[in-house]
C-alpha cells in the first residue's frame, strides 16, 4: 500500500488529451453538457436557490461562473455549481459507484476558468477527475461490503461519496499545472479535511428527506478540492502520503479494507469513465426501471392513470429503507426518494420527465397523492443473488432490475425491466441528451436564445482555446 498517492499523482500529471480514447472524450463531453443542464434545472428547487443566495451573501471576487447565475470566487463557484448539479438528482451515474460528478466536476470547471484552460485541457482534467474519483471511492468500503456467509454481504456505516474529493483535486490540480510535490500536498490537504463517512445513515432517516443528499455534501467537497489545490499552488503543505500505509486514508475513515487493485488496475488503459450512465428521470436511480415498467405497461395496454387500482414494485431491498418509504412528499428532496410518489408521478408524467416533477404544483396534485396510497414495495425475488454477484465483482452494491405489476380494469399486468434508460444496455442518444438539456435549461434564468449556442460550443469544445468562451454563455448577470 506504499506509494499509492504518488502513483495517482503521476497518472494525473502525465496523462494528456492524446492519451484519452475517443469514447472517453465523447463521454466526458456529454457528461459536461448533462451537468450544465442539471445545474440550470437545479435553480427551481430550494437546494439550488439557497446555494445561490449563500454565495451572493458571502460575496467574493467575481472571477468564476455560477451556472445560470452570476460570478463569484473560485471556491464559492465550485460550491454553488456542485449544489446545483445534484439538486434534482438528475445527474450522471458513475464511474463505478453511484455519484462522482457533483463532487469533482464543479471544482475542475472553476479552476479551468482561473487557468484559462483550453477545451482539450478541460476534457482531459474532467476525465481524470471522474476516473480517479470513481476508482478511489470503489476501493474502500461501500454501503454494502462482502462477507463469507449468506447473504454474502452486510451493511456498512463507513462510506461516503466525499472520498471522491481526490478526483476533484487531480482534475483541478492538473489544470493549474501543479508539479508532483504540490499535487501531493493538495491530496494531503483534501484528505485531512474530508467530511466524515456518513452516507449510510442517510438510508435510515425515517422522516422527510434532508437537503444534504446522501449525507455527503457535494458543495462542501467541491469547495474543499478547489481550496486544496489553490493552497497547494501557493506553497501550503499537507500529508504527501495521505493514501499510503496501514494508517492511510482508508483506515482514517474506518474502512475495513483498501482494495488498491480497484484503484490502480489497468489505470490509464481501462477507462471506467467511458461507461458512465445518464439519467432519464429526476429521482433516485434505483427507481428508474420501475418508472420504465409503469410506462411500458400503460402504453402497451392503453391504461389511464385513474384506472390504476394498485402498483406493486419488486426491486432492490434498499427501496424499503426508511427514507424511501416515507408516506408524504413535502419538498423536492422527498420527491427524489419517496417510492410511492415516484411511481405515481411516473403514471401521470413518465413521458415528460423534468424539474417540474419536484415542484409543489406537481407533488401536491390530489390525484397523485391518491395514487401514492395504492403503491406497494416488495423485494425482488433474486435480490440476494444479484447483490452478491455485483459486490463480489467490485461493482456498485445495487441492482436495477425491477418487476412491476399494475392492477387495472380487474386485471393484473406485469413487466420486468432489467436495465434503466441511460445505461449501456439501454442508452440515451445524443439527441435525447440534447433534449434533456433543453428541457432543464427552460426552467432556468438563462435566456433561451443561448441554449443552442451552448450546445454548439460544447459539441466542438476540443477547438476552444479558452474555456471562458463557454462559461461566459452560462451566466445571466455580472
Amino acid at each position: 500500500m506504499e506509494g499509492v498517492t504518488r502513483r495517482l499523482v503521476d497518472f494525473a500529471i502525465e496523462t494528456e488529451f492524446h492519451d484519452l480514447p475517443q469514447d472517453v472524450v465523447k463521454q466526458t463531453r456529454m457528461v459536461l453538457l448533462d451537468a450544465i443542464g442539471c445545474c440550470l434545472g437545479g435553480h427551481v428547487v430550494d437546494r439550488g436557490r439557497l446555494a445561490v443566495e449563500f454565495a451572493e451573501e458571502c460575496g467574493g471576487n467575481r472571477v468564476a461562473s455560477v451556472i445560470g447565475g452570476g460570478r463569484t470566487s473560485y471556491d464559492l463557484a465550485a460550491f454553488v455549481n456542485a449544489e446545483l448539479v445534484c439538486a434534482l438528482d438528475f445527474e450522471v451515474v458513475g464511474p463505478i459507484i453511484g455519484h462522482v460528478c457533483p463532487y469533482v466536476l464543479p471544482a475542475t470547471l472553476a479552476v479551468a476558468e482561473r487557468a484559462h484552460a483550453s477545451g482539450r485541457e478541460l476534457i482531459t482534467a474532467l476525465a481524470l477527475a471522474h476516473e480517479i474519483g470513481g476508482r478511489f471511492a470503489s476501493s474502500i468500503a461501500g454501503i454494502k461490503i462482502p462477507k463469507d456467509d449468506p447473504p454474502y454481504y452486510q451493511e456498512s456505516p463507513r462510506y461516503s461519496y466525499a472520498s471522491t474529493v481526490f478526483g476533484g483535486v487531480a482534475g483541478a490540480g492538473k489544470l493549474l499545472g501543479l508539479d508532483a510535490e504540490k499535487m501531493l500536498n493538495a491530496f494531503g490537504i483534501a484528505g485531512a479535511s474530508c467530511p466524515v463517512p456518513a452516507t449510510a445513515h442517510f438510508q435510515h432517516i425515517a422522516g422527510p428527506a434532508i437537503m444534504v443528499k446522501f449525507n455527503a455534501w457535494s458543495g462542501w467537497v467541491s469547495r474543499l478540492a478547489t481550496t486544496a489545490v489553490l493552497f497547494a499552488e501557493k506553497g501550503f503543505t499537507g500529508d504527501t502520503a495521505i493514501l499510503d500505509g496501514e494508517l492511510g486514508f482508508w483506515n482514517i475513515v474506518g474502512s475495513p479494507f483498501f482494495k488498491t487493485d480497484h484503484l490502480l488496475r489497468a489505470l490509464g488503459e481501462d477507462w471506467h469513465t467511458s461507461r458512465m450512465e445518464f439519467k432519464a428521470y429526476p429521482c433516485c436511480r434505483l427507481d428508474h426501471t420501475s418508472i420504465d415498467g409503469i410506462r411500458n405497461i400503460m402504453r402497451e395496454h392503453g391504461i389511464e392513470p385513474d384506472e390504476i387500482e394498485e402498483i406493486v414494485l419488486r426491486a432492490d431491498p434498499s427501496l424499503q429503507t426508511p427514507i424511501r418509504m416515507h408516506a408524504t412528499v413535502e419538498s423536492f428532496a422527498d420527491a427524489q426518494f419517496t417510492n410511492s410518489y415516484i411511481c405515481a408521478v411516473a403514471a401521470y408524467h413518465g413521458d415528460r420527465p423534468g424539474p417540474d416533477w419536484q415542484m409543489p404544483g406537481t407533488f401536491n396534485r390530489p390525484e397523485i397523492k391518491a395514487l401514492m396510497s395504492k403503491v406497494r414495495i416488495d423485494v425482488h425475488p433474486r435480490a440476494s443473488e444479484f447483490l452478491t454477484a455485483r459486490i463480489q465483482a467490485g461493482m456498485m452494491p445495487a441492482f436495477w432490475d425491477s418487476i412491476v405489476e399494475i392492477a387495472a380494469r380487474g386485471q393484473r399486468f406485469t413487466a420486468e425491466v432489467p436495465a434503466p434508460k441511460g445505461s449501456p444496455a439501454n442508452p440515451l442518444s445524443e439527441a435525447e441528451l440534447w433534449e434533456k438539456f433543453r428541457n432543464n435549461a427552460s426552467f432556468s434564468p438563462l435566456p433561451s436564445v443561448r441554449v443552442d449556442e451552448i450546445i454548439a460550443t460544447l459539441s466542438d469544445i476540443e477547438k476552444l482555446d479558452d474555456i471562458t468562451e463557454l462559461t461566459r454563455l452560462l451566466v445571466v448577470r455580472g
